[in-house]
Parts: C-alpha cells; structure tokens; sequence
C-alpha cells in the first residue's frame, strides 16, 4: 500500500482502529472521518488483505463504546497533579492581577473624571 501523505497515514490508522478495536462499520467510519465510503471500503480491505485478517460478516452487534482514557502511571500522575496545581496557582494570581487593574481604572476614572474604558468611535 502507498499513502501520499502524512495525514492519510493517520487516516489509515484511524480507519483500522475504528474498525477493529471499536467495531465501527464502513458508514459509521466515513461520516466520522471526513473520507469516502469507498475510501474506507479500499483501506480496509487492503488492511485485511496485507494482514491475512477475515472480514466479519455482517451482523447486528452491541453498540461499541469508546474506552475510558487511560490512567497515567504514579510517577506521571504526581507530575501532572504539581502541574495542575502550578497552573491553579498562576491562575488565582492573573486573576487577582486583572481585578487590581480593573480597580485601578474605576479609581482613575473617578478621581480624573475621565471615561478610560470608553468605545472608540468611528473617526471622520
């Protein structure tokens, strides 16, 4: 099989994992993926035919449910939990920082009475 790009390479992949590991027939495939009907139709049989994989015959099956997310290993989850904590924190003091100089404009504003905040008109 030859695929031009590097985007139908990830098309391709998508198309097997959504056929083999979720059981998504062609259809369903082709209108979650922005692909044909017979594009989809092509790979998977040139998946199967390079891969000596039997198609399923067609038959009702149980709703495929995608899998939950993984969960990160202890050493990863610890890292990103310090993340999400940094994060957390760098937030509250941007948002004490915006509420400061909101305050600062409603001061400058009363004290000089000079709208600071005011809509810019069009200019003639």
């Amino acid at each position: 099989m030859h695929l031009q790009t590097r985007k139908q390479l990830l098309y391709f992949k998508e198309v097997i994992q959504l056929r083999y590991e979720y059981g998504y027939g062609e259809d369903r495939i082709s209108r979650i993926l922005p692909l044909g009907h017979s594009t989809v139709s092509r790979w998977l049989a040139i998946f199967a035919a390079e891969n000596d994989v039997k198609s399923e015959p067609m038959r009702k099956r149980k709703k495929a449910t995608h899998p939950s997310p993984e969960v990160p290993a202890g050493s990863e989850l610890k890292t990103l939990e310090r993340e999400v904590s940094r994060l957390q924190t760098e937030l509250k003091t941007e948002r004490l920082r915006a509420d400061a100089y909101e305050e600062m404009i409603k001061v400058a504003e009363t004290k000089f009475k000079i709208a600071i905040r005011k809509k810019a008109g069009a200019k003639r």
